[in-house]
């Protein structure tokens, strides 16, 4: 009998899983990584021992009717793994207990039996509704084939002197979508094991089969897909892609060109960095020679300079901070400030506005003109001798140079 029951439950999946159409209703679905589209079920509900057929040999299998006399409380918990939006596996655990009667073979009394039991089965799962209307994720409604093989166990021994046996579930399974996470199921199944599984040893007679039927409730968690970083894939769910259509293919002469144009870009772009180089270049020698004069009159042992002497503190993008470079720079014109008290200078802030918001670059060249100042002060000149201006990015004193303009000026 048990031989019988798994070459039937082999030839359900085999003939399940190879008789698919030749173009499946995923064909425009992207395949899902092992971590992606797996789902937690926990469901409870009520079952009954239904026998095949209620006579053998003219003697009732149970007396008390076909769909036995006592309903009973039944629990179901799967986790399930959607390998495509029509195929998927999952792992169950069902179970608790039973209650069915027999007719005793010693004195002909109907006898209440319990048994206690439970069923771990691997089901292969079959979304009708993708398979029929096409997949979608937010669809509110899917119905659910399953079919499955499994090991059950039972608190009894049955008529051979075991308690356990092959079973095969199979029935529907429907729900319905409440959010992205979360889903309600309603769960029709049927459990296929032999009849002395669910009866006692001393029963009058027995048919070949009988099933375990159960009506569960319960929810649906779906698990984030370990793959959803990037935009274009759910963070649950399939993703779905437009195939390439062959007679819209760019042919190769056309994509020899458009390789040819990136090559050129690539080279104007190498073009600008160098003459970009070459204008930071020439910058730099201009700040270093002005430097040079500053610091020989901070040293010319009070020598006057001219008041129109003009010091330019550079910044990164978006930033305020002094860098250490431009710290030696400082030192340097605190020297000569100090040596020409009865000189004001003023700090006058900027931004590039190439970048950011005309507000954010009014507050970031206000904040670059405060960072000079301070950082003229900390090294000893006096604060009254100091103004402090900023004009955002209304004005531009490198024109043309946008980098340039991220500056704060000492005149």
């Amino acid at each position: 009998m048990k031989k019988l029951v798994i070459t039937l439950a082999l030839m359900v999946f085999a003939g399940s899983l190879f008789a698919q159409e030749s173009k499946p209703k995923w064909a425009h679905i992207e395949t899902n990584h092992f971590w992606d589209n797996w789902e937690l079920s926990v469901d409870a509900g009520v079952q009954t021992v239904v026998p095949f057929s209620n006579e053998k040999n003219g003697v009732k299998v149970n007396p008390e009717g076909a769909f036995g006399k006592d309903f009973t409380f039944a629990f179901d918990a799967y986790l399930t793994k959607w390998i495509t939006p029509i195929v998927g596996l999952r792992t169950a655990f069902t179970g608790l207990n039973l209650t069915d009667y027999y007719t005793d073979a010693t004195t002909g009394a109907s006898v209440k039996n319990e048994n206690n039991y439970f069923v771990i089965h691997e089901d292969v799962m079959f979304n009708l509704t993708n398979w029929f209307c096409g997949y979608r994720a937010d669809r509110f409604f899917n119905a659910i084939a399953f079919v499955g093989i499994g090991y059950a166990q039972s608190s009894l021994k049955d008529v051979d002197g075991t308690n356990d046996e092959w079973a095969v579930p199979a029935g529907i399974l429907t729900t319905y979508r409440l959010c992205d996470a979360w889903a309600l199921n309603l769960e029709w199944k049927n459990i296929i094991v032999r009849n002395e599984f669910t009866n006692a040893p001393n029963a009058a007679a027995t048919t070949d089969v009988s099933d375990i039927m159960s009506l569960t409730l319960g929810v649906t968690y779906k698990f984030k897909n370990k793959t959803s970083e990037s935009a274009t894939r759910p963070t649950r769910g399939f993703s779905a892609y437009t195939p390439i259509d062959e007679s819209q293919w760019v042919k190769k002469s056309a994509y020899d060109e458009l390789q040819r144009e990136l090559n050129d870009a690539k080279g104007d772009n190498d073009n600008y960095q160098k003459q970009l180089d070459k204008y930071k270049k020439a910058l730099d020698a201009e700040t270093k020679a002005k430097n040079d004069a500053l610091a020989a009159a901070a040293k010319g042992n009070g020598v006057a300079v001219n008041e129109d002497v003009t010091l330019c503190i550079f910044f990164n993008i978006g930033s305020a901070e002094v860098s250490d470079r431009n710290v030696e720079n400082i030192n340097f014109m605190a020297k000569l400030m100090n040596a020409n008290k009865n000189v004001k200078y003023t700090v006058t802030g900027y931004a590039d506005k190439e970048t950011g918001s005309e507000a954010r670059n009014n507050v970031l060249s206000q904040q670059r003109a405060e960072a000079v100042r301070d950082a003229l002060v900390n090294a000893g000149v006096d604060a009254d001798q100091i103004k402090v201006d900023y004009v955002g990015c209304k004005v531009q004193p490198f024109e043309g140079k946008g980098y340039l303009n991220r500056v704060a000026i000492i005149k």
